[in-house]
């Protein structure tokens, strides 16, 4: 197995994380709240996102971006470091089943309703074991070939839009108030600025970790950017009356492209970039928990838990939640919290190790960044 990737890999790996699944629920989570302000709250979330992913960066800069399953054993000790990894191990195996079942929602919604969900999860959790089974540097060079045309032919899509964009749709700003703006900045600030500190897990394989805070930020900056650009132009196409009521705006958006007859069903360029985006999502979820599992259990290699974390992701798919509706109020309500949690969590632990000096420590144990 080969981890290791390059900065500009990582970089890449960080904008489909932050466009996985985001791309099209974010301008309905924030509309539902701010209305035609949804892009201000979209705004307010790319920035809330930054100023914590530069405080979890610097501090696992201190601790030399190592694995962070080793960090928390370092900075907590044995015990405290183990009950943290598993619960790192759990999340991550959580955030894989609801990006399954997000995929499986929209397929069988939008796509191919006759269809079994069974068949979308199923697919996916192959593609994302076979992806990790033969290491990280294998979805980093996939990414790294197809992201920048994924990115061009989004933005050419969002370009074929701007003929029935009307700025009545977005005014008067700030009508829905501070306090509606920062609920609609809340649901997107867990998803996916917070989920992403899951790369934690990743920095210790990049090659060159001299600018690699940089990148790492640069990645966030360019796809929140990105959400903020297709929120603002969802709601003025749309309108925000219609972009609340349809769960995945952006999609819906597309469907009205026509250039003369021809050029048609662009909408599926969008899902294409989408789904793309969502198995690079899963396989970062997937390899965290694998990387964990392998170092709690002192395995020489992760392959044994490949079989049982994929089934294990897909059972969780199929029980989470009942239906599509009951997903995305769960989402929308508490998905930031759940994930606050975590982030503090890890921060405190963290923070107490660095005032101790464990951080001075981190060479003197062993680590698995190699294996």
């Amino acid at each position: 197995m080969n981890h290791t990737i390059n900065r500009w890999q990582l970089v890449l790996i960080v904008i489909s994380f932050i466009l996985g699944s985001s791309l099209l629920m974010a301008p309905n989570l924030t509309a539902f709240f701010s209305n035609q302000d949804a892009w201000i709250s979209m705004l307010f979330a790319v920035i809330i996102g930054l100023l914590l992913n530069l405080t979890w960066i610097l501090i696992l800069k201190r601790y030399q971006f190592r694995s962070i399953f080793r960090i928390t054993e370092v900075a907590g000790g044995k015990v405290v470091g183990t009950i943290l990894n598993i619960i790192i191990i759990f999340y991550a195996l959580h955030l894989a089943s609801y990006v399954v079942r997000n995929l499986s929602n929209f397929m069988i919604s939008n796509v191919i309703p006759e269809s079994s969900p069974w068949t979308f999860q199923i697919m996916i959790i192959l593609l994302a074991a076979y992806s990790c089974f033969y290491g990280l540097n294998n979805i980093g060079r996939v990414n790294e070939f197809l992201t920048p045309f994924m990115i061009l032919f989004f933005i050419c899509s969002l370009a074929l839009t701007t003929n029935q964009f009307r700025f009545s749709h977005l005014q008067p700003f700030f009508e829905q108030g501070m306090l509606k703006i920062s609920q609609g900045a809340y649901t997107t600030t867990g998803f996916p600025f917070i989920e992403i500190i899951l790369l934690g897990s990743v920095f210790t394989y990049v090659k060159n970790k001299d600018k690699l805070s940089k990148n790492y930020l640069a990645g966030i900056l360019f796809g929140g950017l990105a959400l903020i650009l297709t929120v603002f132009i969802a709601v003025g196409v749309e309108g925000a009356y219609m972009v609340k009521r349809q769960s995945y705006p952006t999609y819906e958006l597309m469907r009205d492209i026509s250039i003369i007859n021809i050029f048609e069903r662009v909408e599926v360029i969008i899902g294409v970039v989408w789904i793309f985006g969502i198995l690079v999502k899963i396989v970062i979820c997937l390899f965290t928990a694998l990387k964990g599992l392998q170092h709690l259990s002192k395995f020489p290699n992760y392959h044994p838990f490949l079989l049982p974390a994929g089934l294990l992701i897909w059972a969780l798919s199929n029980h989470i939640h009942t239906n599509a509706m009951e997903f995305t109020d769960f989402v929308g309500r508490n998905w930031t919290l759940w994930w606050l949690t975590l982030y503090l969590i890890l921060l405190v632990v963290l923070g107490i190790g660095i005032l101790r000096k464990k951080d001075k420590n981190i060479d003197q144990h062993a680590d698995d960044s190699s294996q």
